[in-house]
């Protein structure tokens, strides 16, 4: 009876909480609070629907009140799965996984035997990463319930210890961690219960990570080897048999995979290296080659120990291949390969393979109808010296048959003669050119692409790339050549014009959009920069390789609304990024897939020491600080970043400029991630981050000052000569470094690092002078103030006249919009300072003030106050300076490009689109900029 009624119980509570899950699965988070107050008001020891309104009043943004019900709920001790899961969501959003490790610690100690609950507690360390309590974890499972899964979960735990906890330092503790892993596996051989795929494949890496490779060939060629059937056995071998330099089984294994599959382009580099590793090392006998070739032996049967037998074999392929009448890139592409080796180990290649060049022709006229073509032959475009490039991009212009007054016949010879245009770019065709010259290649092109859209683009799905987009595309990296040339804006117009009609026709071609984003940058246009980049869709990853090239340039624009927007969302990403990769180490385990969890690792690892993400941060909150309306509000604020202590040394570049589409010949040595100047880029930017990072530890230790009760005070005020010691230091090893930004004569460069106008800007010699003055009037010592203000005032005049200088230089500009970029960051600069400025120059009043209580009547010092009213008259004298000159700056609203539209066959409509998105940017930014001026100085005379 006693079961009916429990029965009874759970089904009645189910039924009363079935309305609380759905209306929080649909987002409704005051509907799912209601309900739960229903519930409770009904069955108030409900611990489920208290969990359930604890996430409910999270998801609305009250963390405090989730906090005191969860607090409330521990003390209760929950014991059911329903409660103990609502807990977890809301810890998980909470980011306080350590939480759920205590949840799950004192659940199992009110239900020892529960499976689940076990399980779950061994998740709960691998999302904070607690090896050690992991490996104590799944022993305790297993002897539970001894099933292999969790078994191997103990195994892999010690594994980590080795590779990434105590013994990722210490080599001795990692020997003896990696040795018990190996023994703990040996033991469920011995006792014949490793069955599975994946219980092996974790057995090899343990194999692997102690360098026993012979240990692992053996378990490969036994019987545990018939057990891996999601791959083949050799691809297993492979990476083995190549550290072990055993070039015959590699070169064997590789012909064999080459046989079945002659399109693996990573076995035919691994082929090819093992033929020379072979012919360097000389290991088969002379008179063993001959015999094989003699009796004919089939080819698994001997190795290719010389480049005439690889080539031999490469033929044969090829020849396979046309017999079947299906045609592969991969023996081809192995020719190229082939040929590099031998010119890179000194060997004429002309006497086996030919004229190279014959064999750029050769592919060309096989593969040059498909996209991928320039790809695969522009690494191997430096075989030929610079002459030999453009002799080889005339041929094939020659070759696809179109001349200067005819256009392709067919969408295969138009593909032709796209690939042909793009390599001779590659082949530097376009450099040296007269501007008259280029001009009319933008013409030619924008025609061709016009008439390819009209022949053969129309009836196109809305997600499909237009067949002739690269001639626009091309044309638009030309027209940038052209005003780096000439030195105007009028080709970057022109070009995100043309960009903009292509758009029009391919809403999804994300190349134009790439590039459309850097044009509106390159002249400071932040509206239509961040309307391009809505249209890019970013998600998950893409917003910290790509969001850095929208995220780092618009805080420079003015826009501050839209800059708060942006950086909001972007940081959302970031934080949601740890609670999702932990699910994807939690998924590892539960699938047995061990060897991608140093991947997913590595890739948290990786999003973590971004470099966007920490510039993101410190940029929103600088923004906020800057927003600030009041000196309260800047006391209730979050100055520092959640995480605080940024690890430099770690931190990564994660930008993908490999993405943007390019055709400069300065892409063939290398990828752009690996050129100098983009390294050079990197550290500017880390510098620039340092710099701004150390702002905020000023503000921070500051408020921390007026926060402080007196016998604290000496020691926050310590902090902050530290914080201004190390500001120091950096900044003079920064400032004497002399770095120079980046060129840019390419359009797929990133804009140059903020550092250069952050120095320009003298924010150290203003913002570090007020805050010398801030340290001095908590110390009580006032005696040099009135020369920190004179020096203070010194610096303002230098700044509010060179932004003067440059508005008025670009007001009178013939090209308003050539270097506006710069002009207007350097405003946005002044800006920022004169805000920062009159935050401080708030918090030193507030520490001047004596405490205000009944019995005090002490009133501020009076030359204190006097030093104080003459630093807020300078900051207000260079506000309104800057106001005026704001006021004053205007752009023209016309802009004639009517020839050049003309003979590109444009309307102008797209003329005025892109000149009233320019405008509107800066007609906006001008605004937001004097609004927040005006504010400073209603806080400065309140």
């Amino acid at each position: 009876m006693a079961s009916k009624v429990h029965v009874q119980d759970n089904s009645v509570v189910e039924r009363r909480l079935r309305p609380i899950y759905e209306w929080l699965d649909s987002g409704n988070n005051k509907k799912a609070l209601q309900e739960c107050d229903k519930v409770l008001k009904k069955t108030p020891n409900l611990l489920c629907a208290k969990a359930l309104k604890a996430l409910s009043i999270l998801r609305m943004g009250r963390e405090a009140e989730c906090v005191s019900i969860l607090d409330s709920l521990i003390e209760d001790s929950p014991g059911d799965d329903a409660t103990l899961q609502a807990m977890t969501l809301c810890y998980r959003e909470l980011q306080q996984q350590e939480q759920i490790c205590t949840l799950y610690e004192n659940a199992i100690k009110l239900d020892p035997a529960n499976e689940e609950f076990h399980t779950q507690l061994f998740m709960s360390y691998v999302r904070i990463g607690d090896f050690k309590l992991q490996q104590q974890s799944a022993l305790n499972l297993y002897k539970l319930k001894p099933k292999n899964p969790y078994y191997c979960w103990a195994v892999m735990s010690v594994v980590q210890q080795a590779t990434r906890g105590s013994g990722e330092f210490d080599s001795t503790k990692r020997g003896v961690l990696l040795s018990l892993a190996e023994r703990m596996i040996d033991k469920l051989i011995a006792e014949s219960k490793l069955d599975a795929e994946q219980e092996v494949q974790l057995y090899l890496m343990i194999l692997e990570l102690q360098d026993k490779l012979e240990e692992a060939l053996q378990v490969l060629n036994g019987p545990l080897g018939d057990k891996l059937v999601c791959s083949s056995v050799n691809l297993y071998k492979l990476p083995y048999l190549t550290k072990l330099r055993k070039w015959s089984d590699v070169n064997l294994i590789c012909k064999g995979i080459l046989i079945e599959s002659m399109d693996r382009w990573d076995i035919w580099k691994e082929y090819i290296a093992s033929v020379f590793e072979l012919m360097k090392a000389d290991v088969v006998d002379e008179e063993r080659r001959e015999e094989n070739h003699a009796n004919g032996e089939c080819e698994l049967e001997y190795v290719d120990d010389t480049p005439e037998k690889a080539h031999e074999f490469i033929c044969r392929l090829v020849e396979n291949g046309d017999d079947n009448g299906y045609l592969l890139r991969g023996p081809y592409l192995a020719r190229f390969e082939l040929c590099s080796n031998l010119i890179r180990q000194g060997i004429d290649s002309g006497d086996l393979l030919g004229d190279v060049m014959e064999l750029f022709i050769e592919y060309f006229r096989k593969f040059g109808h498909r996209s991928c073509c320039v790809s695969d032959l522009r690494i191997y475009l430096a075989l030929l010296d610079g002459e030999r490039r453009i002799e080889l991009a005339n041929r094939l212009i020659k070759d696809v048959g179109i001349s200067s007054t005819s256009v392709p016949q067919t969408e295969q010879q138009m593909q032709r003669h796209l690939c042909s245009l793009q390599l001779s770019r590659l082949c530097s065709n376009h450099r040296n050119l007269s501007s008259d010259h280029l001009a009319a290649l933008v013409t030619a092109f924008s025609l061709h692409y016009q008439h390819g859209y009209q022949t053969y683009g129309l009836n196109l799905l809305y997600t499909d790339q237009g067949p002739s987009d690269p001639y626009a595309i091309l044309a638009a990296h030309i027209l940038y050549d052209l005003s780096e040339s000439t030195q105007s804006s009028k080709p970057i117009i022109t070009a995100l014009v043309l960009l903009e009609n292509l758009l029009m026709k391919s809403p999804c071609s994300f190349n134009a959009k790439l590039l459309s984003l850097r044009l509106f940058h390159t002249i400071g246009a932040g509206i239509g920069a961040h309307q391009v980049y809505e249209t890019l869709d970013l998600k998950h990853l893409q917003m910290d390789s790509l969001g850095y090239s929208h995220c780092a340039r618009l805080p420079t624009t003015g826009l501050l609304t839209l800059t708060a927007t942006l950086l909001d969302s972007t940081l959302k990403f970031f934080s949601s990024n740890y609670k999702d990769s932990s699910d994807h180490l939690t998924f590892c385990y539960k699938y047995g897939s061990f060897i991608k969890l140093n991947d997913f690792m590595d890739f948290r690892e990786k999003l973590n020491n971004s470099f966007h993400y920490t510039m993101v941060a410190v940029d929103r909150i600088i923004l906020n600080i800057v927003q600030c309306t009041s000196i309260d509000s800047l006391y209730n604020a979050n100055i520092l970043p959640k995480d605080n202590n940024i690890e430099w040394e770690k931190l990564r570049d994660n930008h993908d400029l490999s993405v943007y589409i390019s055709w400069d010949p300065e892409r063939i040595e290398s990828t752009p991630e690996d050129a100098r100047e983009i390294k050079d880029l990197f550290i500017q930017n880390v510098h620039f981050l340092k710099l701004r990072t150390h702002i905020l530890w000023a503000l921070s230790a500051s408020v921390n000052i007026i926060k402080s009760h007196d016998s604290a005070r000496n020691s926050c005020v310590d902090t902050l000569r530290g914080v201004q010691k190390d500001w120091a230091d950096i900044y003079h090893k920064i400032s004497t470094t002399k770095s120079v930004p980046i060129k840019q004569n390419l359009v797929t460069s990133p804009l140059p690092s903020r550092l250069h106008s952050h120095l320009d800007c003298r924010y150290f010699e203003i913002l570090g002078q007020l805050f010398n003055l801030f340290v001095n009037i908590s110390v009580e010592d006032t005696a040099n103030c009135g020369a920190i203000v004179t020096d203070v005032q010194s610096n303002f005049k230098r700044l509010t006249g060179v932004v003067v200088d440059l508005v008025g230089q670009q007001r009178r500009s013939g090209d308003c919009y050539w270097k506006r970029r710069s002009v207007l960051e350097t405003v946005v600069n002044a800006v920022e300072i004169i805000s920062l400025s009159a935050t401080i120059c708030l918090l030193c009043n507030d520490l001047a003030k004596p405490p205000q209580n009944k019995r005090s009547k002490k009133k501020m010092d009076a030359s204190t106050k006097c030093v104080l009213n003459d630093l807020a008259s300078v900051i207000k004298n260079e506000l309104n300076t800057i106001d005026s000159c704001l006021e004053n700056w205007t752009l023209p609203d016309e802009f004639d490009l009517s020839d050049r539209l003309a003979l590109l066959n444009l309307s102008a409509n797209g003329q005025n689109s892109v000149i009233e998105n320019i405008v509107n940017s800066h007609t906006t930014a001008v605004k937001e900029l004097r609004t927040l001026l005006k504010a400073k100085l209603k806080m400065l005379s309140g």
